[in-house]
C-alpha cells in the first residue's frame, strides 16, 4: 500500500534579525500552480521542506511539486546560525567491507537561526529497495522543534510504469512504508505515526532538556563537548532512549598507510558504541552507524550512489585461519597481520606500535581449572616478556565467560610498556587475549582494547555476521565449520 507523503507543520516562530548579506530565498511552485517563498531546508527522497519568512515551515510531497527554484526568490532577513551548514555523502560498508549502499547528512540553517538536520539513505537487499528518510529542526536556542522519520520498502514490478520507479527506471510496488513525525507543543510532544494500517496520534511527554537524535549528534559534534545520559526521542523507534555522547578527544591513527590526527567523537547507547573520525578541517574521514559493523565512508554527491553498487574496504572481523574463532578491528587503525597459522589472530596499530593477539592453547589437559591455566600463562609470559612484570590478577567475565585476565607492565620513561592478558575457557581448552601499547598511547587506546575484550567471537558463526542497525545483511551467511584439530596437541606459545 502507497501512503501519501504531504505533510503540513505550522511552527510559529519570529523572524530574526537581518544579516549583512542577505542571500536570496529558494521558491517552490506546485502542481496546482501554488507558489511557496522561503528557505528550504530539506530536500530529500519525496520530501521537501520550506521554511517561510513569517516562521511557518510547509512540508511537501515532491509528487505535489512542479519546480524547485533556489535562490531565486527575494532576498531574505536571516538570523546566526544555530549549526554550522554542511552536506555529506557517505559509501555504506557492512561488517565484511561490502558495499550496500549510501547516506547523505545535512545540516542547513533556518531563516530565524535555527537548524534543520537531516539523514537518508538506501541500500538493496536482493530485489528489494530500503530507503529511509530522518530530519529534524531546532530554533536558536536550540530547542527541539519537530522530528520526522521515515522507511519505504519496495521491489520492481515489471509493466506497472504508474508505480514509482527506482534509479534505473524500474517500475516498483511498494512493500511496506512507515511515517513518524513528531512535533513540540509545549511540555508536550505528539507523535503521529502513518502506515499501511492508517493513522494513529499520541501524546508524550518531553521532559525539559530532552530532543532529538540527530539535533543531539549535531551540536556534540558541533562543540566537542561531553552530554551524559541525554533523554532523545528517537522517531525510528517511536520512543525515548538515553545516550551520551564523551567529550571530543585527539588521537593518532593510521588510516590506508597515512598517519593522520583526527579528533573522535563517540556516541555510547545501551545498544552499542558508534564513533565518529573528524580531520583538521572537520571534515568527516569515518563514520559508524552500528559499530565497525556499519561503516560510512567519504564520498560525492555525483558518486556515491553508483560507489555503492562496487567498492569494499577492510573487513571489520579477522578470523583464524580455521574459522574457529576471532577478533573485529576496532577501527582501520589497526590491522590484521597476514599468513599466521591456524590458531591465532593478530591485530597492530601502527600509529603506536601497539597490538592484541588471541591465541588458541591446545596441549593444556582438558578439564584443566581456568586458575591452574592462568598461572601457566603467566610463567609463560614472564619467559617470553622479561622486562615485564605481572602486577595485578583479576576474575572477570568475557562474553559472559569467566575469564582471569593478567595486567603486566615495565621499563621505564618514554620505554614504558602495559599489557593485559586475559585468559579465557574455550571448547575444553583456552584462549589468551594479549593487549600490549605503550604506557604514553594506552590512555588513547584504552577504548579499542576494551571493545577487543568485550568483542572478542569465540563461535564459528559469528564470523559471518549478520549486520545489526539500520542495514540488515543482504544474505543469510553459512556458518564456517570448525577447522580439524590435529591429532597430537599443538603446542601455541601467547604473542
Amino acid at each position: 500500500m502507497h501512503v501519501p507523503l504531504s505533510l503540513m507543520l505550522c511552527l510559529c516562530q519570529g523572524p530574526g534579525p537581518q544579516s549583512a548579506a542577505p542571500p536570496a530565498l529558494d521558491v517552490v511552485v506546485l502542481k496546482n500552480g501554488d507558489r511557496f517563498e522561503g528557505r528550504i531546508t530539506a530536500h530529500l527522497d519525496g520530501y521537501v521542506e520550506v521554511q517561510l519568512e513569517a516562521g511557518a515551515v510547509v512540508g511537501l510531497s515532491t509528487a505535489e511539486i512542479a519546480a524547485v527554484h533556489r535562490g531565486a526568490g527575494a532576498p531574505s532577513a536571516s538570523a546566526p546560525a544555530l549549526l554550522s551548514p554542511s552536506d555529506e555523502w557517505f559509501v555504506l560498508h557492512d561488517a565484511r567491507g561490502e558495499a550496500v549502499g549510501w547516506l547523505h547528512a545535512a545540516v542547513q540553517a533556518t531563516a530565524d537561526g535555527g537548524a534543520s538536520i537531516s539523514e537518508e539513505y538506501e541500500f538493496h537487499q536482493g530485489r528489494r529497495r530500503y530507503q529511509v528518510t530522518s530530519l529534524c529542526t531546532a530554533a536558536a536556542d536550540g530547542t527541539p522543534r519537530s522530528s520526522y522519520f521515515r522507511e519505504r520498502v519496495s521491489e520492481p514490478l515489471l509493466g506497472l510504469a504508474a508505480f514509482p520507479v527506482d534509479g534505473s527506471g524500474q517500475a516498483e510496488r511498494i512493500v511496506d512504508e512507515r511515517i513518524v513525525e513528531a512535533v513540540r507543543d509545549g511540555d508536550r510532544l505528539v507523535v503521529t505515526r502513518l502506515d499501511a494500517n492508517g493513522r494513529r496520534e499520541r501524546t508524550l511527554p518531553l521532559p525539559a532538556g530532552a530532543t532529538f537524535p540527530l539535533l543531539a549528534r549535531a551540536r556534540a559534534r558541533a562543540s566537542g563537548a561531553a552530554l551524559s545520559d541525554a533523554l532523545l526521542f528517537d522517531a525510528a523507534t517511536e520512543e525515548l532512549v538515553v545516550r551520551t555522547f564523551a567529550p571530543a578527544r585527539h588521537r593518532r591513527v593510521t588510516v590506508d598507510g597515512e598517519p593522520l590526527q583526527v579528533t573522535e567523537l563517540v556516541e555510547e547507547s545501551p545498544h552499542g558504541r558508534n564513533c565518529l573520525w573528524l580531520d583538521a578541517s572537520l571534515r568527516t574521514v569515518r563514520r559508524e552507524l552500528a559499530g565497525p559493523a556499519l561503516v560510512a565512508m567519504p564520498s560525492h554527491r555525483d558518486s556515491a550512489r553508483i560507489a555503492a553498487h562496487g567498492t569494499s574496504i577492510a573487513s571489520a572481523i579477522v578470523a583464524e585461519a580455521g574459522g574457529a574463532f576471532g577478533l573485529w578491528s576496532p577501527n582501520p587503525a589497526w590491522t590484521p597481520r597476514p599468513d599466521l597459522p591456524a590458531g591465532q589472530v593478530v591485530l597492530t596499530c601502527s600509529a603506536h606500535d601497539a597490538s592484541a593477539a588471541l591465541t588458541q592453547l591446545d596441549h593444556l589437559e582438558p578439564g584443566t581449572p581456568l586458575e591452574a591455566a592462568a598461572d601457566a600463562v603467566a610463567n609463560w609470559f614472564r619467559l617470553l616478556h622479561p622486562d615485564l612484570t605481572i602486577d595485578g590478577r583479576t576474575r572477570t567475565q568475557l562474553r559472559s565467560a569467566d575469564v582471569v585476565r593478567l595486567a603486566a607492565s615495565g621499563g621505564s620513561g618514554a620505554n614504558r610498556v602495559q599489557a593485559t592478558v586475559d585468559v579465557v575457557p574455550h571448547r575444553g581448552h583456552f584462549l589468551v587475549l594479549v593487549c600490549r601499547a605503550p604506557a604514553a598511547a594506552w590512555d588513547e587506546l584504552a577504548a579499542d582494547f576494551a571493545f577487543l575484550q568485550r568483542s572478542v567471537e569465540l563461535e564459528p558463526q559469528a564470523l559471518t555476521p549478520t549486520l545489526q542497525g539500520p542495514v540488515a545483511a543482504r544474505e543469510a551467511p553459512a556458518a564456517k565449520a570448525n577447522a580439524p584439530r590435529a591429532a597430537a596437541p599443538v603446542v601455541r606459545i601467547p604473542e
